[in-house]
């Protein structure tokens, strides 16, 4: 071989050896980018595309690539090619795409890590959805998804890489388990520097603060904001606790005057109720909320601060039977999905089971119960509870809508309290679902109501339309159910609250409360108010006063103040509660009213007077909830 034939075959040698070179450089490049695009597909099976335009946090949007990142090793690690890691990944991300798709549709919130708490349920997950769990999927999001996770797979397979390496594998598993175990690890002083650095959640303005889900996904990413919410759902020691202050105070609360005999109770607790008179740019052929307005003047009518905006209604439940408040848990928390999935939650405080220790039967009935909550109000102390959805044998034949009737519902209360043993007083709760999301036009076959103008598109009239017959229905219902108890004998109460106010969004997913004029006012801090603003009405056949004795109040006040009013034997915690109205009567996570009508919304600016009380209340509720 001469010496050009020679110098010509090292050359191709070496342009071989720059390929290979430049083949395993590719190779690495597009294995290393998989991660980062089924962490982006993760975030659009869970946010739709919205979440790329949210303003996303820089610094939690690395930290969802570098949890993502953890998750693809350590597959890899035990199955030894990254392909078979992206396959599995693929999976697991379409399947809780479709999961969230349904889980949004019935409960108005995404998937969370504490989800896993409800596969204890899952019997009663599948009677509750199986009859149309596939219709309100979106299709075409899932359908894009599809295509994009199987492209990704595609590329995965060409470019696979094996990490077969024993020693290598054993190595980076230690890490990578040290690593989620530190992550994992209640430990305060790393919790909260990673909130405040990372979420910088000392930053927050309150009445700009992330109230949903879909939000904080959309803001700090799907695995960070799983992270996230787990970190500010942990239970932790309120800063200035101090446990022989509670314990005293409690010992120190005097009973209150009571003065009326027992009535029986009956809770209607009615789904998206909110005045509808209040939007500008509709108007209705007749007053949908007058015989409300016109049962105002004879019973106890007071604005509630709701809990929550568009949906969650565990939560107000939590604070109407309990007195305690979310103001003092971690943003995001659930009380009927976390505080109560321990069996010591028998031992928690519970209206419901001082009015068992009072001689009354208690009982709740849901129209349609989205929290398989049954568990839960079995250790709120209830006696008897009822799902309509799952055990009404004729529940197919009383649906108004999408869902059983208030009708309906107020039929089983005054045949119930009928034909109840007049010796036994009876305590009984209905949770309604006729006026629940969705909305739109569709919804009614027939409507007994109509709107003679509009400034929004017929989409969006439509959908106020659906939202204004339940409420039209509401009215004649709950005038109903007051006439038929003024015909009774037995002292009878009847306490009305909206939950929330509705979920009203268009096929673009755009919230129809932000057209609006009462909810867009140049206040900012009133708009927040006003979308956590329901409103709560006490009534009796025996002219019973409350005496609420302020504009607001929050969920936990109101039976709170009934029981108070009553001659029966209560808990040192329900005196000292009410004993308190008058300095906090009303708060949220985001807002506290003094009994003036003073409005605040950042709880480290209250009076002297506010913020001590509210320490000592924070106190108390860990004390008897949380520790």
């Amino acid at each position: 071989m001469n010496e050009k034939e020679t110098g010509k075959e090292i050359e191709n040698n070496q342009k071989i050896k720059n390929n290979h070179k430049l083949l395993s450089l590719k190779k690495e490049w597009i294995i290393a980018m998989i991660p980062i695009i089924l962490n982006y597909l993760l975030n659009y099976g869970i946010c739709n595309y919205y979440f790329l335009f949210n303003g996303i946090n820089i610094a939690t949007t690395c930290f969802s690539f570098f949890i993502m990142y953890l998750i693809y090793l350590l597959l890899t690690i035990f199955m030894k090619k990254t392909y078979r890691a992206t396959y599995l990944l693929a999976v697991i991300i379409f399947a809780i795409s479709i999961i969230n798709n349904i889980k949004l549709y019935y409960t108005n919130s995404p998937i969370y890590l504490s989800d896993i708490f409800y596969l204890g349920n899952i019997k009663e997950i599948t009677g509750i959805v199986k009859n149309d769990i596939f219709h309100y999927i979106d299709y075409v999001q899932l359908g894009i998804l599809f295509v994009l996770l199987l492209l990704t797979c595609i590329l995965s397979k060409k470019y696979s890489v094996s990490f077969s390496n024993l020693k290598k594998r054993g190595i980076c598993l230690t890490v990578v388990l040290i690593v989620f175990i530190l992550m994992l690890i209640p430990i305060p002083i790393k919790d909260q520097f990673i909130l405040k650095y990372l979420y910088q959640t000392n930053e927050r303005k309150d009445y700009k603060a992330i109230t949903t889900g879909e939000d904080y996904y959309r803001t700090y990413g799907v695995l960070a904001g799983m992270y996230g919410l787990a970190l500010e759902n942990r239970k932790m020691e309120p800063e200035f606790y101090n446990e022989e202050e509670a314990i005293q105070t409690l010992a120190n609360a005097t009973r209150s005057t009571g003065g009326y005999e027992k009535p029986n109770i009956v809770v209607m607790f009615q789904e998206s109720y909110w005045n509808i008179e209040n939007i500008e740019e509709v108007e209705f052929d007749r007053n949908l909320t007058q015989n409300i307005e016109n049962l105002k003047e004879k019973g106890n009518s007071v604005k509630l601060l709701s809990a929550s905006y568009g949906g969650m209604s565990s939560n107000i439940e939590f604070e109407l039977l309990t007195g305690g408040n979310l103001a003092y848990f971690p943003t995001g928390y659930n009380p009927f999905l976390q505080l109560y999935r321990t069996n010591d939650a028998k031992e928690k405080p519970s209206i419901i089971k001082e009015l068992n220790q009072n001689g009354y039967y208690t009982k709740v009935m849901f129209g349609k119960d989205y929290y398989m909550s049954e568990n839960t109000y079995l250790k709120l102390g209830i006696q008897e509870y009822e799902n309509a959805y799952l055990e009404m044998k004729d529940y197919n034949e009383k649906i108004k809508g999408n869902y059983i009737s208030d009708e309906a519902l107020v039929d089983d209360v005054i045949d119930t309290l009928k034909n109840k043993s007049s010796d036994e007083k009876l305590f009984y709760m209905v949770a309604t679902i006729q006026i629940h999301m969705p909305f739109k036009k569709e919804v009614y076959e027939k409507y007994d109501i109509n709107i003679t103008k509009s400034k929004l598109n017929d989409e969006e009239t439509g959908i106020i339309l659906s939202y204004a017959q339940g409420i039209y229905d509401t009215n004649i219902q709950i005038k109903r159910l007051y006439d038929e108890i003024q015909k009774m004998e037995e002292p009878t109460v009847l306490v009305v609250l909206g939950d929330h106010l509705p979920y009203l969004y268009n096929e673009k997913g755009e919230d129809i409360l932000n057209k609006l004029s009462y909810f867009n006012t140049e206040d900012e801090k009133r708009n927040l108010l006003r979308k956590y603003t329901t409103e709560a009405l006490i009534l009796s056949n025996f002219n019973m006063e409350v005496g609420f004795e302020t504009e607001y109040i929050s969920p936990d006040m109101l039976l709170t103040t009934l029981i108070n009013k009553i001659d029966m034997d209560i808990s040192p915690y329900y005196n000292w509660l009410y004993q308190i109205r008058n300095i906090l009567p009303a708060q949220n996570q985001y807002i506290t009213i003094d009994n003036k009508g003073n409005i605040y919304y950042n709880h480290e600016k209250l009076p002297d007077s506010m913020k001590k009380m509210r320490v000592l209340r924070e106190n108390i509720q860990y004390f008897l909830f949380e520790k």
